[in-house]
């Protein structure tokens, strides 16, 4: 299950990987391209720096806490009976891989290749 800086992390990878318009109203693209700078190393920093960031655009903001709740639900029941069978339920897939700056830097550079870093 992921922690709740992972969430953060994903989601917000997820929005830069597929919601780029979002980034690129009002050149929030160059605004996160100088922000990425000073993002920092740990999970939990690092979902804070998220956050902050995502605080001065409202529609961001709501779209990273959208995406985020999306996360939520995967396979928190995985393994248990349905009930009123003797089936068990698909196995929960694979442990989602660890988030990090790296990762997060790598997805905007990809997402807004022509920014100067």
């Amino acid at each position: 299950m992921l922690s709740e800086s992972q969430k953060y992390i994903n989601a917000f990878i997820q929005l830069v990987k597929n919601q780029k318009p979002l980034f690129l109203k009002d050149n929030r693209n160059e605004d996160l391209n100088q922000a990425k700078e000073n993002f920092r190393e740990t999970e939990d920093d690092l979902a804070d720096d998220i956050i902050e960031w995502c605080a001065k655009y409202t529609d961001i903001d709501e779209a990273l806490d959208q995406t985020r709740e999306g996360l939520d639900v995967s396979g928190e029941m995985a393994g248990e009976r349905t009930p009123g069978t003797t089936k068990l339920k698909a196995p929960p897939p694979p442990p989602p891989r660890k988030v990090s700056r790296e990762t997060l830097l790598n997805a905007i550079q990809e997402s807004f290749p022509n920014q100067s870093t």
